[in-house]
């Protein structure tokens, strides 16, 4: 009896042994928790929350590539120290400013200049304060420089950059938001010249506007197209292909206008005058037809 009672003892013994050991192994297997935007809750223990505005490394360095494959990685992340690091002053007038990103990314490889190495533009949206910041690098993959920024504000989203070839060079266009309101939409392109090292802008005018008819009043409708820039002696001389639209509701144009615009601009004021002589479109016109109220 006491041998029975003895080998059942240790059975259960070895049993129980066997559960706790095969407890302590599937537990070790376990996967470790995957951090994500949003709060996990493990048994008994506080909650683990992963941050969601997590700073751009220091260990990165500040090509391009890096920055855009980190924001697009992380689209909520704190950039203030990256902006530190470009050497960015910070204007709090500037939504692109703001620490939390909450950024979309494109990025643009445009020949700007006059030798054969191409320029990137990195377009970095900011999606809550309707803001879009362009930095612009020049240079090898690993250290290439940045040569500057440039801030837009966009309530409707602009075009993309684009590259207008003039002249035997290329000149950067930069569209933004600059009229909003009851029936109103309009955009300007700003151009840039990207020499020396340096981005200098050229001009702006008035790319496309959509203006809602009052009453009785046709909604106007137009768009401004570059064909040719050039800069001399201080001033610069633009060449603007406009379609000028008027339509009753949505139905087809009831009139279409196509002209062209010579303008010229002081580099050093930024004015912006009609060639009158060069022209299909009046001083007048300019400042009232091409434009909106």
């Amino acid at each position: 009896m006491q041998p029975n009672f003895t080998r059942t003892a240790v059975a259960v013994a070895t049993l129980i042994a066997g559960v706790f050991i095969g407890s302590i192994h599937r537990r070790a297997q376990q996967p470790p928790l995957t951090q994500t935007n949003s709060p996990v809750v493990a048994a008994e223990s506080p909650a683990i929350t992963a941050p969601a505005d997590e700073a751009y490394p220091e260990k990165l360095g500040l090509a391009p590539d890096e920055i855009f494959y980190f924001l697009q990685q992380h689209p909520k992340a704190n950039v203030q120290r990256l902006w530190q690091r470009l050497g960015i002053n910070g204007d709090s007038t500037a939504g692109t400013d703001s620490d939390a990103c909450d950024c979309e990314v494109n990025l643009f490889e445009y020949n700007l200049d006059d030798d054969v190495e191409s320029e990137k533009v990195l377009q970095i949206k900011q999606t809550l304060s309707e803001s879009y910041r362009y930095l612009i690098f020049k240079g090898p993959e690993i250290e290439p420089k940045f040569l500057g920024h440039i801030d837009v504000y966009a309530k409707y989203p602009p075009s993309d950059p684009v590259v207008l070839l003039s002249n035997g060079r290329a000149w950067l266009v930069v569209q933004q938001t600059t009229g909003t309101g009851s029936g109103l939409a309009a955009w300007d392109d700003t151009i840039y010249e990207v020499a020396d090292g340096h981005i200098r802008q050229i001009a702006s005018y008035l790319a496309r506007v959509r203006q809602s008819g009052i009453g009785t009043e046709p909604t106007k409708e137009f768009v401004g197209r570059p064909l040719s820039c050039r800069t001399q002696n201080g001033h610069v001389f633009l060449t603007v292909a406009y379609t000028l639209k008027y339509r009753r509701g949505k139905d087809v144009p009831f009139f279409t206008s196509r002209k062209k615009a010579v303008l010229i601009g002081s580099l050093k004021d930024g004015s912006m005058i009609v060639d009158a002589a060069h022209s299909e479109i009046s001083q007048r016109e300019f400042e009232t037809t091409y434009n909106f109220n």
